[in-house]
């Protein structure tokens, strides 16, 4: 069932001593260092709108509830850390027939 070249192959790799785990690639934003550095707050974290800082005034609706507007703006700031990091790696070409 298996190729022999392979098995052995696989036989005789050794394990780095400082492998990269769980995942095939690195994200740098995984890194709570350099989430920290970029101002980046992920979207796994609730109500993240409330500690992303964008410099304009909170808007509020009645209930004194940040209004849907304010919350995307605010998320967009976040988010555009996160876009910007993975464009830095699509290459040129690619970028260049792209639109913004």
């Amino acid at each position: 069932m298996n190729d022999p070249d392979t098995v052995r192959t696989l036989d005789d790799a050794k394990v780095p001593e400082k492998a990269i785990q769980g995942t095939p690639w690195y994200t740098v934003l995984s890194n709570q260092y350099y989430m920290e550095a970029f101002a980046y707050i992920g979207a796994f974290v609730e109500e993240r709108e409330k500690l992303i800082e964008d410099g304009y005034a909170d808007e509020v609706d009645a209930d004194g509830n940040m209004t849907e507007a304010n919350i995307k703006r605010r998320v967009e700031q976040s988010d555009m850390v996160f876009l910007l990091m993975n464009l830095a790696v699509v290459p040129d070409e690619v970028i260049k027939q792209t639109e913004f």
